[in-house]
């Protein structure tokens, strides 16, 4: 849908289903923090405190009100998922952004990065596209195009 200007009207409805899925992913997100040693777990959610055992980040995370504006939805700089390595035993993706296994496949944004890297990755993912998209050109049609 557009508004009068033809921008984009984006709309993601939260849902009690969609809210009670972040419930569990808070869970499941705690749960893997203290099994990894974690002293203290603070959720992404405007009622949590800081909690320092499962059963007390379970508890009190069970009880709290899963509504908009509450539970924090958010996404930030998604990285990895792809990752570029020498070998198909580090990583799904080769050094000229082609998948190990998909030859028709090229990968060319942050996926290729091997995790997040914490910050706002918009110059290295320019880059690294830049450099991987004029090797696929030169691979499609064997000529040499520089694009930045």
């Amino acid at each position: 849908m557009l508004r009068s200007d033809d921008s984009a009207v984006l709309d993601y409805p939260l849902t009690d289903y969609v809210m009670e899925g972040g419930r569990r992913a808070l869970l499941s997100m705690m749960e893997i923090q203290f099994a990894a040693g974690a002293k203290q777990v603070f959720p992404l959610h405007e009622m949590a405190q800081p909690y320092t055992t499962w059963a007390q980040a379970r508890e009190a995370v069970n009880a709290l009100p899963m509504k908009p504006r509450l539970t924090k939805v958010v996404s930030a700089h998604v990285m990895g998922g792809c990752g570029l390595a020498s070998t198909e035993q580090q990583g799904v993706t080769r050094p000229d952004g082609v998948h190990w296994q998909l030859e028709n496949l090229s990968i060319h944004d942050g996926s290729i990065f091997p995790t997040s890297i914490g910050a706002n990755p918009q110059l290295s993912v320019y880059g690294a596209v830049n450099r991987l998209a004029q090797g696929l050109v030169k691979r499609l049609t064997g000529r040499d195009v520089p694009l930045a």
